[in-house]
């Protein structure tokens, strides 16, 4: 039996919804092609590739586990020569991943400059925390990521665009935003104060507090920096961020004030599975999101 890109694809399908009927609607086929398809692939082999139970769905064995990550190599390899091989030029598909709290600031700039550049590409995008992005990477369902580096596994590589020192957000009223000056953590940590309560961003933005011995008198926690923004402008109190905020957003209700004290640093980079080859419309892709987030971060110099 020939080994074709159509089994490898109904193998990974299956795998990444846990079940052949998932998988057929996924790909818009029938659930006998799919079960057919993973039975050829196991004969091939004369190994199971999945464990059937009727309580749990489709679960993959070991062999399968190592199948699996084979196989979405061999699929992107495959995608990459068949999107160079059919002269494109500077046009196709790619999917990119953005973490949720930056997309507002560098997505619709990227979406803009791709659309501007080459407008023959197709970019779809998907939004979500560092855990769903490095899920999003290895499974390949996004070609590549833009998100912060916390934690990437060694398997991940990645492009440092900028590295990002939290800041200070206070209301423009204030004496901390008068002063025009950089704030000190023993002076915020006095305020009232909003904490973002995200994964890996709550513990990141508290550990300059923690590395001083300092404990915010944490009044509110918001899940979204919008709202973060908006609670500082009605004078409820100050916070510690990184991300910037959109042009759209910004408002003179809130000043920003860099920290007096040496801070952690968020490098901002582009992701992607290590040892996948680049297609032609990835790199056109990367090139808008390196010069998007090159604009922005000079706006912010510019301040």
């Amino acid at each position: 039996m020939a080994l074709s890109l159509r089994l490898l694809r109904y193998f990974v399908t299956a795998a990444e919804t846990g079940s052949t009927t998932a998988a057929a609607r996924h790909l818009n086929v029938s659930q006998p092609s799919i079960s057919v398809a993973i039975r050829e692939l196991e004969a091939l082999f004369d190994a199971p590739l999945f464990t059937r139970d009727a309580g749990t769905g489709m679960t993959l064995t070991q062999f399968g586990q190592r199948k699996l990550d084979e196989a979405r190599h061999l699929l992107a390899s495959a995608s990459a020569f068949i999107t160079d091989d059919v002269g494109e030029g500077n046009g196709g598909l790619v999917q990119i991943g953005v973490f949720r709290t930056i997309a507002p600031v560098y997505l619709p700039r990227v979406l803009k400059l791709a659309q501007a550049r080459f407008p023959a590409l197709t970019v779809h995008f998907r939004e979500g925390d560092l855990t769903q992005l490095d899920e999003w990477l290895h499974k390949r369902q996004i070609d590549l990521a833009l998100m912060y580096d916390v934690g990437l596994p060694g398997d991940i590589e990645r492009e440092c665009l900028a590295e990002l020192k939290p800041y200070a957000l206070v209301p423009s009223e204030t004496p901390l935003a008068k002063r025009r000056r950089a704030i000190s953590l023993h002076e915020l940590a006095a305020q009232p104060f909003i904490q973002i309560d995200l994964p890996q961003s709550r513990d990141f933005l508290m550990a300059p507090f923690w590395q001083h011995g300092l404990a915010p008198n944490v009044r509110y926690r918001a899940t979204s920096i919008e709202l973060v923004r908006a609670m500082v402008a009605s004078g409820l109190g100050v916070s510690l961020l990184i991300t910037q905020s959109p042009a759209v957003a910004q408002t003179p209700l809130v000043a920003e004030r860099p920290i007096r004290e040496a801070t952690v640093i968020q490098p901002l980079v582009i992701a992607r599975p290590a040892r996948v080859p680049y297609t032609r419309a990835s790199e056109l892709l990367a090139t808008c999101v390196r010069d998007a987030v090159a604009e922005a971060m000079g706006e912010r110099v510019g301040k």
